[in-house]
Parts: C-alpha cells; sequence; structure tokens
C-alpha cells in the first residue's frame, strides 16, 4: 500500500477524455482512442512499484515554450483499466502516448530527492515503450524517452528548445534541435540542447534520411532501436554534415556513446531498468533487462558503463553543491507509442542492497551463487539467509515486507510447536528469538511466506547503528532424491513505502545420499605402556562403489578430545584404514576412540569406538590442597601445608619392570586476583634442600621402583612431615587475601 500519492487522475473512458490537471484535452479520432488504449493496456501489467510522492517529484514547466506547447506526462493510476477492473493503486507515469506530444518529470531536490555525487546512488525502475504492434498495424512507433542527469540550477524547465519552440521527435526532449536550416554551427544545435546534463536514451527509431530534424542516429553503429548516452550541451556530441547535393541544406548527427543496438523496445513487456552512480570512479553503470517481471535476476541483461563523468560536465561542482537532478523525458512526432514509467526506488532517499546466501548445517558451511561448492546431500539441514543492509539515504527504509519463495525439493519445517519457520535477527544487539517466522505466514495459494520486518533500517544522525542490517534466516531440510537433482534459484521480494528490490537464492544441487560404512578390525586394544596402538579398518559404500581414498576424511577423538584430521593413505588399497595413535596421546588406563569418515560430498559413516587399554601403566592421582592460614608472614618463613596432601602414584606395569618412575612439579605461583604474591612454591628434601617450583624447568618430586606384583600405590605426600616436602616460602610482606595458582604434575618413566 503506498501514501501520499499524486493528486488521483481520473480517466473518462466513454467520452475519450483525460483531465490532467484541470486542462481537458479532447481525444478525437480511432487512432488517438486505440492509443491511450494501448496505454491503458500497458499500464494494466505495471509492476510492483512506488508511484509518486507530490513532494518529491516536479512535473516540467513548459510555460516558456509558447501557448501550444502542454506537458503530456501525467501520473496514471491501474484501476483506470478500460474493463472497469479493479486493481491495487500501481502507479505509473505516463510521458508520451500519441503523436506530437513532449513530457518531462523531474526529481525535486529541495525536497531531498537527488542524486548525490559523493555515495553512491541507484535508480531501479520499470520502462514501458508499447505493444509489438500497434492496433492500427500501418501505425509507426516513435520516439522514445531519455533518463536524464542535469545541474539543479536549470530547474524543472529544462527541455530542448529553440527560443519558444519546444524540441520534438529526435530529440527526445533532451539533444538538440536541427529543425532550424539557418543553424550553421554545432554549437548552436548544443545551445538548443538541456545544458549540462547527462543523458540515457531509449530510442525506438533510427534517424538516417539525412534532413533536418531526421539525422542525429546516422552513424553505422546504430542500426535500429538502439540505446545509448552522452552530453546534450556539449559541442562534441553533434557533428555538422555537408549537403549531400545541390539545392539541399546542411544536416547534422550525433556522437552517440556505448550504442547498444536493441532488436526492439516495444515488444509489449515491460523492462527492467538499474542506474547505479559510482562515487569512487564517478562512472556511470546502467543495467536494462537486468530482471524479469516475477523479481527473478535475468540471464541476458544489458549492462554497459560509461567513461568517467566529471563534476565539469554539469557546470561546476560548486554550482550543483554535490546534487544533481534527475528526471525523464519524452517527444513524439509523426509516430507513436505509449511511453510509461514506474519506480522502484529514488536514490537520495534509501539506498539499500539485499544479498542471500544459503547455509549446510550439517556440512557447517554457507556458499552464495559466486561458490563453486553448491552442493548439499539429501537430508542436509539448510538455512535460507536474506541479508538486507541500508547503506545511506535521506529517510529510514520502512514498513518492508518480504514475499519469499520456497525453492523446490526442500522441506520447511517447524522449528517447534509453535509453527517457528526461522527469525529475523538485528546488528542492534537485540534477541535474535525477539521476531520469529511463523508457518501461518506462508500463503496458502501462491506457497509464499509473507513476512513483515518489524524494525525499519537507518543509520541515526550521530552515525551509529539503530539497526542498519536485517538478516531473514528460514530453516529447512534437502528432501531425499533418487538421483543429483539441480534446485534453480527462486526471487525474493521486498516491498516498502520507499525501496522495492528484489534477490535470488543461490541455485544449488541436492546431491542423492550414498551410504558410506566404516569396520574396524578392533573394539577393544590392549597395548603396552611404551607403544603406539595401530587401528585398522575398511571404508566401503553400501552400494559397491569404489572409494577414492584421496576423498576420505577420517574424524578422531580421543578421550573426548577432536584429533587433527586425516585422508586415507592414497598409496593403500581402495578404502583402507589404518590409524597410529601414539603412546604420549594414551595418557589413562583405558582410553576411548571414537571414529567416523566423512566422503569429499558431505556423505558421513557411523561413528566406531575402540576402547584402548594400556597394559603395565602409570597413573597419578591429585587432590585439591591448600597451605595454612597466617595471620602475617615475615621475609623468609615457610608456610606449612595444610593437612595431608594425597600425591598417589598407581604403577600398574608388568612384573620385573625394572625402569624407575620419576614425578616433578612446576607452578606459575600464587595470585589474589591480579596481585602475585611474594613468595615461591618451593620443594625442600629430607636434607634440608630446598628447591623453587616456580618456572619452567620441572623439580623432582619423587622416584619410584616397580617392587610388588600387580598394581603398588605410593602415596608420596604421606612421606613428607611438617618440615619437608612442598611448603610456601615468603620473599617479603604480602597483603591480606587468599592466594590461588596452579601445580603441573608430571608422571614419566626411564626406558
Amino acid at each position: 500500500m503506498r501514501k501520499n500519492f499524486f493528486k488521483i487522475l481520473f480517466l473518462i473512458v466513454s467520452l475519450g477524455l483525460a483531465i490532467r490537471g484541470g486542462e481537458i484535452v479532447v481525444q478525437a479520432g480511432t487512432s488517438q482512442q486505440d492509443a491511450m488504449q494501448e496505454a491503458r493496456d500497458g499500464l494494466a501489467m505495471a509492476p510492483d512499484n512506488l508511484g509518486l510522492n507530490e513532494t518529491q517529484f516536479s512535473y516540467g514547466d513548459f510555460s516558456g515554450f509558447g501557448s501550444s506547447a502542454r506537458n503530456s506526462a501525467i501520473l496514471q493510476n491501474s484501476s483506470m483499466h478500460s474493463t472497469g477492473t479493479s486493481y491495487d493503486p500501481l502507479m505509473a507515469i505516463r510521458m508520451t502516448n500519441y503523436i506530437n506530444q513532449e513530457g518531462a518529470i523531474w526529481s525535486n531536490v529541495d525536497n531531498g530527492n537527488y542524486v548525490n555525487i559523493n555515495n553512491k546512488q541507484t535508480l531501479s525502475c520499470w520502462l514501458y515503450f508499447g505493444p509489438s504492434q500497434h492496433i492500427h498495424s500501418g501505425d509507426s512507433f516513435g520516439d522514445g524517452m531519455a533518463f536524464v542527469l542535469q545541474n539543479p540550477a536549470n530547474g524543472i524547465s529544462s527541455f530542448s528548445h529553440n527560443g519558444t519552440t519546444i524540441g520534438t521527435g529526435e530529440t527526445l526532449g533532451v539533444w538538440g534541435m536541427d529543425t532550424d536550416k539557418s543553424i550553421d554551427s554545432i554549437q548552436k544545435i548544443a545551445d538548443t540542447a538541456i545544458q549540462d546534463s547527462w543523458a540515457l536514451e531509449f530510442d525506438t527509431n533510427a534517424n538516417k534520411s539525412k534532413v533536418s530534424n531526421d539525422d542525429f542516429d546516422d552513424e553505422s553503429d546504430i542500426t535500429g532501436q538502439h540505446i545509448a548516452y552522452g552530453y546534450p550541451g556539449d559541442a562534441s556530441t553533434y557533428v555538422k554534415h555537408s549537403a549531400d547535393f545541390i539545392g539541399s541544406s546542411n544536416y547534422y548527427s550525433m556522437n552517440h556513446s556505448g550504442v547498444r543496438n536493441i532488436t526492439t523496445l516495444h515488444d509489449g513487456n515491460w523492462h527492467h531498468l538499474t542506474v547505479s552512480w559510482d562515487p569512487t570512479t564517478f562512472r556511470i553503470t546502467y543495467k536494462y533487462n537486468d530482471k524479469n517481471l516475477d523479481g527473478s535476476k535475468s540471464d541476458t541483461p544489458l549492462i554497459s558503463t560509461s567513461d568517467p563523468v566529471h563534476a565539469t560536465e554539469f557546470g561546476g561542482k560548486s554550482a550543483m553543491t554535490n546534487k544533481l537532478q534527475w528526471g525523464f523525458t519524452a517527444t513524439s512526432g509523426s509516430a507513436y507509442e505509449p511511453n510509461l514509467i514506474a519506480l522502484e526506488s529514488i536514490p537520495s532517499s534509501v539506498e539499500g542492497t539485499v544479498t542471500s546466501d544459503i547455509t549446510d548445517n550439517t556440512q557447517n558451511r554457507t556458499f552464495s551463487e559466486t561458490d563453486t561448492n553448491r552442493n548439499v546431500n539429501s537430508g542436509d539441514s539448510l538455512s535460507f539467509n536474506y541479508h538486507l543492509r541500508f547503506d545511506s539515504g535521506e529517510n529510514k527504509w520502512l514498513n518492508d515486507v518480504a514475499q519469499i519463495t520456497f525453492p523446490s525439493n526442500v522441506t520447511f519445517k517447524n522449528g517447534d510447536a509453535n509453527q517457528v519457520l526461522g527469525y529475523v535477527t538485528y546488528n542492534d544487539g537485540s534477541d535474535a528469538k525477539a521476531e520469529p517466522i511463523y508457518a501461518s505466514e506462508i500463503d496458502q495459494d501462491t506457497g509464499r511466506l509473507k513476512h513483515s520486518i518489524a524494525k525499519d533500517l537507518y543509520v541515526s544522525s550521530d552515525g551509529t547503528y539503530r539497526p542498519s542490517e536485517a538478516t531473514i534466516t528460514v530453516n529447512g531440510v534437502a528432501n531425499d532424491v533418487t538421483s543429483t537433482t539441480k534446485v534453480d534459484s527462486v526471487s525474493a521480494h521486498f516491498d516498502s513505502d520507499n525501496l522495492i528490490t528484489d534477490t535470488d537464492t543461490p541455485d544449488f544441487t541436492i546431491k542423492k545420499a550414498k551410504a558410506i560404512g566404516l569396520t574396524l578390525d578392533q573394539s577393544n586394544l590392549t597395548v603396552d605402556n611404551s607403544h603406539d596402538a595401530n587401528i585398522t579398518g575398511t571404508v566401503s559404500y553400501v552400494d559397491g562403489s569404489t572409494v577414492n581414498n584421496s576423498d576420505i576424511t577420517v574424524h578422531e577423538n580421543l578421550n573426548g578430545k577432536d584429533l587433527a584430521t586425516s585422508k586415507l593413505d592414497s598409496s593403500a588399497a581402495s578404502g583402507k584404514l589404518n590409524l597410529n595413535i601414539p603412546s604420549a596421546d594414551l595418557t589413562q588406563t583405558t582410553n576411548t576412540l571414537k571414529v567416523y569418515v566423512e566422503d569429499a560430498d558431505g556423505n558421513v559413516s557411523t561413528t566406531s569406538t575402540v576402547v584402548i587399554t594400556k597394559k603395565g601403566s602409570l597413573s597419578l592421582k591429585v587432590d585439591d590442597y591448600s597451605f595454612g592460614t597466617i595471620n602475617q608472614a615475615t621475609a623468609s618463613m615457610l608456610i606449612p601445608r595444610k593437612g595431608d596432601w594425597n600425591i598417589v602414584v598407581n604403577d600398574g606395569r608388568e612384573n620385573g619392570t625394572t625402569n624407575p618412575w620419576h614425578l616433578s612439579a612446576t607452578t606459575s605461583g600464587l595470585y589474589n586476583g591480579d596481585t602475585a604474591f611474594n613468595g615461591n612454591l618451593v620443594f625442600k628434601n629430607s636434607s634440608g634442600s630446598e628447591q623453587s617450583l616456580t618456572g619452567s624447568t620441572g623439580v623432582n618430586i619423587a622416584n619410584g621402583y616397580k617392587s610388588a606384583d600387580g598394581n603398588q600405590v605410593t602415596n608420596v605426600g604421606k612421606s613428607w612431615n611438617d618440615s619437608d616436602g612442598i611448603l610456601l616460602k615468603t620473599t617479603g610482606f604480602n597483603s591480606a587475601g587468599q592466594y590461588t595458582g596452579k601445580m603441573n604434575w608430571v608422571l614419566s618413566e626411564s626406558i
């Protein structure tokens, strides 16, 4: 629904009258009535558009061009269709529709509608040039229309003219006029054009007769209907040609830039146009037919980028305060066509971007249309993400409604009993689940999801985000397909009060699930204390297809910790798995190894488990421990341990083992918050020798030998008295508080 539209213009069909600005124009004759019908037919097919806000646009002022000059541009309402059918109030600008007409409409710079040359700016709109054939099949088409950028000082009276004579036909209302045969210089031709301007023309005629007012397109690279651009008020745009024969007059042609010949502009279809301004390069890029009527991206857009456009082309930077006025002009001569425009964005109002990508949650990766690997597997959990970003603009991105088409072969499941399909998240730190998307928002007739985004997007005046970005995420599951299946991209349409835009999801491929199996040769394994564990097995596909070892990734988890992944040995037999677990990694008496494999397509095996027992192993168990509480500590004071410290070495090595074991310890000190304790942990042996435990080099605390059969237990702490073992020694005075730290123990065996 659109607000603040222009005054409604009523069409009295039965009388063939059009009421425009209080003026009644009599449309007499069958051809004129048929021409109006062609405009209505085109209007009835108008895509979703913004219409015009009466404060943002102005009609061209032709009051200085004589009493016969009339601006034919009007705002047309789609409900005027001749069948009387009621339509939503979609609006379009009708520039011309019959012979000998001139139309112009301009942005209102003073009310915030302009092109800011310092920012990225985008105009998005739809153009209509009439049916492929007139109702009167012998009638000709002409002349087209032009998108124009100009110095705002020119104002809304800008139009091709020579004195009070207004430009028609080939001028398109923006180029120079050569109707006056007395003109003998290209500068005088340029003076009749819109000054300080740049124009992009959509010309439905190739003017090649080499006579006055019908020769501007007499160039070898122009073969018919075409799109081109140039500087209307620049003398270098025009070329003077001498008379071809005695008695004929000179004639003029134009130097067109970026000529793109079009088979036909008038084919009964609306054509999408995107015009972009790049502030870093001062280049203008236009994309014609870059979007289909359903909002999806076109496979065959026409794209062209201009040479750098500098401020001097518009009369100097100081003259326009970084703002350009933009608009459309159109003319017709002895031929006619309905020239219609439907706007989707206004450059300075909201500059916004929408992109889309897909997250494969099962494979833990996100891909867009630029990624080469867009393969998912049957049953993969997928999230379809639509990213909206406010880039710049005079206004907030208001009341945006997302209309999302679901791709085929994906089941969109409810996330919970509340039928939640997904969420909208913002970059303002708000709760991600504050805006759920419900299954009930799916239209049962169209199958499209329609969700109104709760927050406007913008950047506040102080530059902080409030918010400027939103992401719509809808969750689904890839269907179980019987063969590899291509899923085509689908469009999502975003319709707001001041910006209409679309994005396409990436196309992707669902690969048929290919069951992969892993069989290990061991489920329980016992190894000597100092020996590695060797695990073998076989990887195979259930369908019997060959396993390519280099495609198989092995995932290992030992005692709850993920190990580095590896590949099957490419030089080994197909599917042969051979793992080596170093003895040093087998830190427990009983170790649990979990293994699964994954192929290049993301097919994953079930997880297999091996219990690895170390035969005759050493183990250490240490309880929490502390030192006594003291009221005041002096320098070089030894603080005793509090209670018994149970430091237990369990020697379960084979009977008769002669290698000794060694227990060492280090610490990084004690701290009360950030305050270090003035002192060190020390180890004092029975002979009175002290060693600091602070540092990276471990201090030997105890040694032992295997002297009994079975498990031999040694409690190192039990052998200490109050004056030896691990003690705390102060080196100065300390503030009151509780000091804590960590001890690092290493139990090793000499070989």
